[in-house]
């Protein structure tokens, strides 16, 4: 962890690798061509075309994951920052970024155990149970909800509570805040972020697809 730390490039590439694994475990053993076609959900209307379709797709989901991920550490790295300059504390951008990049990874545990228990537990799934899965979170208790409350319900779980805490620490080490006045910086800066987030998710999923309300 403290070579992580200490390396920030190597941190970011290590967490790149493993989220490009999983989402290679996840095309290769359950979002497969068949995957979709048993769900009455062909990739295409030419069965003989799907498996090229679906291989070029997945260029860009590689692509449009490590393009979202950078965004998404940057956002939250800038949302900190300015939360600590507000409090006069002098931290650097690097080292904030640094901080979000390793609190990051707590999110490849649900994906990990997602792709296991989906595995080995869901013998004749959909695509419906495929979104809706997101081990400890406030979807689980729902069973019956809109499909555009999903996003919602999945991002209020217990790794999102832990993500909190884990930036917490890592800003009470690279600050003069102790830790709880870091988890009050964290509270007040990054979750009203993610709350508008959610919002705005929930809002442009009404709008693209009302159906699902």
């Amino acid at each position: 962890m403290k070579l992580l730390f200490k390396h920030g490039i190597l941190s970011f590439a290590l967490l790149l690798l493993l989220t490009f694994l999983l989402i290679y475990l996840t095309d290769h053993y359950i979002l497969t061509v068949e995957f979709y076609e048993n769900n009455g959900n062909p990739l295409s209307g030419i069965p003989e075309q799907d498996l090229s379709i679906y291989q070029a797709l997945q260029k860009w989901v590689y692509v449009s994951s490590a393009v979202y991920l950078l965004m998404k550490l940057c956002v939250i790295t800038l949302i900190i920052h300015t939360a600590l300059y507000l409090q006069n504390e002098e931290v650097s951008f690097r080292n904030v970024l640094k901080i979000t990049v390793i609190a990051e990874f707590v999110f490849l545990i649900p994906a990990a155990i997602k792709i296991s228990c989906f595995y080995y537990t869901f013998e004749h799934a959909s695509l419906l149970d495929w979104h809706k899965y997101y081990v400890f979170s406030a979807l689980s208790l729902f069973s019956d909800v809109p499909a555009d409350w999903f996003y919602a319900l999945q991002s209020f779980n217990v790794f999102e509570i832990a993500y909190w805490f884990l930036l917490a620490l890592g800003i009470s080490r690279i600050s003069q805040l102790n830790y709880d006045q870091s988890l009050r910086l964290v509270v007040l800066s990054y979750v009203p972020g993610l709350l508008v987030w959610i919002a705005a998710v929930t809002f442009f999923t009404l709008i693209m697809f009302p159906a699902t309300g």
